[in-house]
């Protein structure tokens, strides 16, 4: 009989943290009773009391018998849809090591009585002296984004136009009003009942720092050059509109007056934006009279979830950052980019084909055949066999000892992720003439066969027909070169080492602030974000992997889709004299931090110009417990980049590698030295516990040995001697060892005699069951049993007199057998003296 041990246990935890009448807390963990880590599994806690510390949740469940268990507490809204629990989750603990509960040292007399974890009642977000929680990612909601920034609000009455107004956002369930209730047009401010369907947060961008909280009673107040984002999540985005409204702020009265209001019908999805540019939307703003007053403009972001991805409450390595860790070191483009330089600068803005502004050091393929057109370029750092962004480039940086490499990943025409950093790439057609004329195809355009197959050439080169006769004269040199360029984001899985991390910048085109734009027509964002996230997320393994983009929007995609990687915000500063992008998010770091502080990124990459011209920007930075990387040609600098390092930043992003050989040449990866610095911990922690289990058994010898020679004292007054004793002792031991091979040897006896007898146990039974109905009278199971016991002592017997009455004669007494050795012995050549 198999005995199931079932323990009842208690998890009560403490949540100090206000929370709305919709938030519950639940517990996820590692075993089926606890949900194995899935959101829908997540096991829901009730609140049993309300003190001044928080709110005390509790909840008991039955755990079927384990060694071990581990488990974190979630803050999440449940959304009950069709029978099923889906959750918005707003906070989750992210520990790296998630709270544990041992059985072992449960008294297996009574295993059913309730059992307490170790910290009882927990803290939310709270473990051993550690405070880390995290936000939660889209389970299968949608979010959207209302962005409202730029003096989007437009005021037509003179009397409130240089009047401070505040606005808030209200969603409306329509499903729900149209079964509940009926809006009336003559009220002049409807007020929508909550729904726990849908959540909604808002956040203030400013120059001063940034505010991220739920919408008060009368929103937020819209001062100029602001960026208010208002986040709605909801799992039926078709079905919510949202209800604007307008207050003019008094700031002698907490009262504001209501002056209009404005609707926004539901965002289905990016499809119906413009080309790759944000979706927008402008409205009316209605008076209290009925009448327009104004307008305001909306920025829209359709954000939904990643699918075809089972995603779980789990800390990467990635995720979790170690403090005290060294600055890491990456290799910008593997040894550093090999394209010639190009100074924007020195080129019109609105030139559509122009390279990102944000890297200065790679041009775009230009359509212009003129050479006198191309910009000047600089010497190579690598040779032309060493180009950046392929798989010789990568490890060449491994083998330096860096611990990251930095690449840019695109997708190709098949939406395959692929490994090149310019938007377009400049190719030739076959001439018969000696000029030739570059052409600009977009990557986006070629399938992946189509960008391998290519023999493409960088807008840097201004004799195009002198690299042609190059290629030909080493045309399998130049084949395998062409060859190695656009790697897939698989392949460098496949082929490189695990200990390289991965600082993989997402690129995206972006529009310009004097107009233009990188790329036209480019792919929808969810989707292009999708394909990317599904190939890291299925290849990562244990490998430590960054993610960083310059487009804000992608950026937010990327912490809302996935909690695997940290995500880094890319901004190119206001120091260099590359153009701005459009977007106001990327026109300086200190913005570029309120946007990473409002969207819980994980840090923000910037250049080295901009932080060497204000130190006391790091310090903003580890203030708001962000991380943050360096890039810029500056970096590569080695006073600047010891510079860098003493201010404590987390990662310099070099360029020329090879020119830093020698100085990098004796540095070891990071991860490689964190993992055998774990295994020395590990192995002493194993070697203090075995010399702690030597000690107990060493007292253990010493307390039987006092307590032996305590016995022996007490019986030293009896007539039996001490050598007695130890006479009687040996004896004693002597014959328990007999019973113990004794024993032994019955059961190594039974065991054999079992399998030999059950053949013949087989035959038995078969033999039963066709004799059986050949007898007039049914006979017992146990007749028969005994009628086959007689049968085989008969046979038995008859065995033992057959061997008694037959007899085997000896080889030495048979006549023909001596007369062989006889003639074999005479045919034997005599020895001779």
């Amino acid at each position: 009989m198999i005995r199931r041990v079932v323990y009842d246990v208690e998890f009560r935890v403490l949540v100090k943290e206000k929370l709305s009448s919709c938030d519950s807390v639940l517990i996820t963990g590692s075993c089926e009773q606890l949900g194995e880590w899935l959101p829908n599994r997540c096991v829901p806690l009730s609140r049993i009391d309300r003190t001044e510390d928080g709110e005390l949740w509790s909840t008991n469940i039955k755990i079927h018998g384990t060694d071990k268990i581990r488990y974190r507490y979630v803050i999440a809204q449940i959304v009950r849809m069709d029978d099923d629990m889906n959750l918005i989750v707003k906070k989750w603990e992210t520990f790296k090591e998630a709270r544990q509960l041992c059985f072992h040292s449960i008294d297996s007399a009574d295993p059913t009585d309730a059992q307490q974890p170790d910290e009882y009642p927990a803290i939310f977000g709270c473990h051993r002296g550690i405070h880390r929680t995290d936000i939660g990612w889209l389970t299968g909601q949608t979010e959207i984004q209302l962005r409202f920034h730029s003096n989007a609000l437009h005021i037509w009455s003179s009397k409130l136009r240089d009047k401070t107004l505040s606005l808030r956002v209200s969603p409306i369930d329509l499903t729900y009003q149209q079964e509940n209730e009926e809006v009336t047009s003559d009220s002049l401010n409807q007020q929508y009942p909550s729904t726990s369907k849908i959540f909604i947060q808002s956040a203030i961008l400013r120059l001063s720092g940034c505010e991220t909280n739920f919408q008060g009673d009368y929103g937020a107040v819209i001062e100029k050059d602001d960026y208010i984002i208002v986040k709605v999540q909801t799992f039926e985005p078709e079905n919510v509109a949202y209800h604007i409204d307008f207050y003019l702020v008094d700031e002698t009265s907490p009262l504001r007056k209501h002056i209009g209001f404005a609707y926004l019908l539901p965002i289905h999805s990016n499809l119906e934006s413009n080309d790759n540019k944000h979706l927008n939307r402008t409205v009316p703003i209605i008076g209290l009279k009925h009448n327009p007053i104004g307008q305001i403009k909306i920025d829209v972001l359709h954000i939904t979830s990643l699918e075809g991805v089972t995603q779980k409450f789990l800390v990467t390595q990635s995720k979790y950052w170690r403090e005290g860790r060294r600055p890491v070191n990456v290799g910008h483009r593997g040894l550093g980019k090999t394209n010639g330089e190009h100074n924007p600068s020195k080129h019109s803005s609105s030139d559509p084909l122009r390279h990102r502004s944000s890297d200065p050091s790679v041009s775009v393929p230009s359509t212009q055949s003129s050479a006198s057109t191309m910009p000047s370029t600089t010497r190579p750092v690598q040779t032309k066999f060493v180009s950046e962004n392929t798989l010789a480039s990568f490890k060449g940086a491994f083998q330096l000892g860096f611990d990251f490499v930095e690449f840019d990943v695109q997708l190709s025409k098949d939406k395959v992720p692929v490994v090149y950093h310019d938007f377009q790439v400049a190719i030739t057609l076959k001439r018969k003439v000696q000029q030739a004329e570059l052409f600009a195809v977009p990557v986006k355009d070629l399938t992946l066969p189509q960008l391998q197959s290519l023999k493409i050439h960088h807008a840097s080169e201004t004799d195009v027909s002198k690299a042609d006769e190059e290629v030909e004269e080493d045309d399998q040199s130049g084949q395998k070169n062409f060859r190695s360029l656009f790697p897939t984001l698989q392949e460098l899985f496949e082929q490189l080492d695990p200990h390289l991390g991965f600082n993989v910048e997402i690129k995206y085109a972006m529009e310009y602030r004097q107009g233009g734009c990188e790329q036209n027509y480019y792919f929808e964002r969810n989707e292009y974000i999708d394909c990317i996230l599904r190939c890291l997320i299925a290849h990562a393994g244990k490998r430590v992997i960054v993610l960083s983009t310059f487009d804000p929007d992608c950026a937010s995609m990327l912490r809302r889709k996935q909690t695997l990687f940290p995500v880094l915000f890319l901004t190119q500063g206001d120091k260099g004299d590359w153009p701005q992008f459009l977007d106001v998010r990327t026109w300086s770091i200190n913005i570029g931090l309120c946007f990473t502080v409002a969207e819980h990124l994980s840090g923000l990459t910037a250049p080295a110009l901009d932080i060497l011209s204000d130190k006391d920007f790091v310090k903003h930075v580890k203030e708001n417990g962000k991380l943050l990387f360096i890039w810029g040609d500056e970096a590569s600098n080695k006073d600047v980049s010891k510079s860098l390092i003493d201010l404590k930043v987390d990662g310099l992003i070099f360029d020329h590698v090879a020119e830093l050989k020698d100085e990098h040449s004796a540095t070891e990866n990071l991860f490689i030295a964190e993992e055998r610095e774990e295994l020395e911990v590990l192995n002493n922690i194993r070697q203090k516990q075995l010399e702690l289990k030597h000690h107990q058994l060493l007292q253990e010898l010493e307390s039987l040995k006092n307590a032996r020679e305590t016995q022996n004292f007490s019986t030293s007054s009896t007539p039996m001697s001490s050598s007695t004793t130890d006479a009687n002792f040996k004896h004693l031991m002597n014959t328990l060892d007999k019973t113990h091979i004794t024993s032994m040897i019955l059961r190594l006896f039974n065991a054999l005699l079992g399998f030999l007898t059950r053949p013949y146990i087989a035959v038995q039974k078969h033999l039963v069951l066709t004799l059986q109905s050949y007898f007039p009278v049914e006979l017992d199971e146990k007749v028969w049993y005994i009628l086959f016991g007689f049968l085989t002592f008969c046979l038995l017997l008859i065995a033992y007199v057959l061997s008694q009455c037959v007899t085997i004669t000896d080889a030495d007494d048979d006549p023909v057998y001596r007369r062989k050795q006889l003639y074999a012995a005479q045919r034997r050549p005599k020895k001779t003296n």
